[in-house]
């Protein structure tokens, strides 16, 4: 059924999210859910930019919330 299976969706995407807050690897997360390596990272940001349009609130209380984004590796100048 689809509500179940939204449900049960929504617990899991509840449950990486509070272990990506508590500071667990974003790696160790999707790996312990069968998942690629960035699966939880993209999550996580998914939730927080569908929070960030939705909430009504400013920004910075929204992103007080959530874990840091992961910097992008810059690369070195040739």
């Amino acid at each position: 059924m689809y509500i179940a299976s939204s449900r049960t969706a929504d617990e899991r995407d509840l449950a990486i999210l509070r272990r990506a807050v508590s500071g667990d690897s974003y790696s160790e997360i999707s790996r312990d859910h069968g998942k690629g390596v960035s699966f939880s990272r993209v999550l996580v940001a998914r939730i927080r930019d569908a929070d960030l349009r939705e909430s009504g609130e400013a920004a910075s209380v929204v992103l007080a919330v959530y874990p840091a984004p992961i910097p992008r590796k810059v690369r070195a100048a040739a």
